[in-house]
């Protein structure tokens, strides 16, 4: 399943604040930065992502999926700064990672790259700025 940029896309146009944040953790280095997998809420609903063949996988989740075996990450870096604010741009890099922006270019940006990490079973989150 490719990442589901449509999505993202219109998320973004609505100004979908993000609400919540759930992982798999990844055993060893990378802390909160490096998921075996993660669930975004939003208000317009939520995407899941994990990592897959060396490409980020996302794809919107059913109304009634139960993410219940992942742990929160509100208050991880960097996802306690951006809870409550909005997906402002979002696209796929030609090595398959995720390029995310949250907040307006004017309103003090926070673009992350979410990219397959480990053996291509884990996504490391890196903050560009």
């Amino acid at each position: 399943m490719p990442l589901d940029l449509q999505w993202l896309e219109r998320v973004a146009q609505e100004g979908g604040k993000l609400l919540r944040v759930l992982r798999e953790p990844v055993a060893g280095p990378g802390g909160a930065r490096r998921s075996r997998s993660l669930v975004w809420t939003f208000d317009v609903g939520s995407l899941a992502l994990h990592a897959q063949a060396g490409a980020v996988v996302a794809e919107a989740m059913a109304p009634d999926a139960d993410p219940s075996a992942l742990l929160p990450a509100d208050e991880d870096d960097p996802w306690w700064t951006l809870i409550g604010h909005p997906l402002t741009k979002a696209s796929e890099r030609a090595d398959g990672a995720l390029l995310v922006q949250f907040r307006a270019d004017a309103d003090s940006p926070k673009v992350l790259v979410l990219a397959a990490g480990g053996d291509g079973d884990a996504i490391d989150v890196e903050t560009v700025i």
